[in-house]
């Protein structure tokens, strides 16, 4: 199995690199927001998410192509770090900065749902 050179693996795990973020910058929100927001928000959650599975897909096809396990394990690593400081960002609270429990702040009432707000 012919991989690539060790010249060629830098230029293509940099490109790799570039590729993750170019995904987590289109299809996450700025990391401002998210740590401006409510901990937990799902919407952050589920575009994280997408990003995530968006950039494991791209990741795997170049590393499958380019017969190389280093882009497959740089990709990766930049995935999993782009992930966790999302959710990280996600789970802090903005005013005390700390992290916080599922459900210990509850979500905003919905308009209809009978809580407090118009109908």
């Amino acid at each position: 199995m012919a991989g690539l050179k060790p010249n060629e693996e830098i230029v293509t795990s940099a490109a790799t690199v570039a590729s993750v973020l170019a995904v987590f910058q289109f299809q996450a929100p700025n990391m401002a927001d998210v740590r401006g927001a409510k901990p937990h928000n799902p919407i952050v959650h589920k575009s994280v998410k997408t990003a995530a599975l968006t950039s494991t897909i791209l990741v795997s096809g170049l590393a499958l192509l380019a017969k190389s396990p280093t882009l497959f394990v740089v990709g990766g690593l930049t995935i999993a770090i782009e992930a966790w400081t999302m959710y990280h960002a996600n789970s802090v609270h903005p005013q005390t900065g700390q992290v916080t429990v599922p459900g210990q702040y509850p979500a905003a009432s919905q308009p209809g749902s009978g809580g407090v707000g118009p109908a």
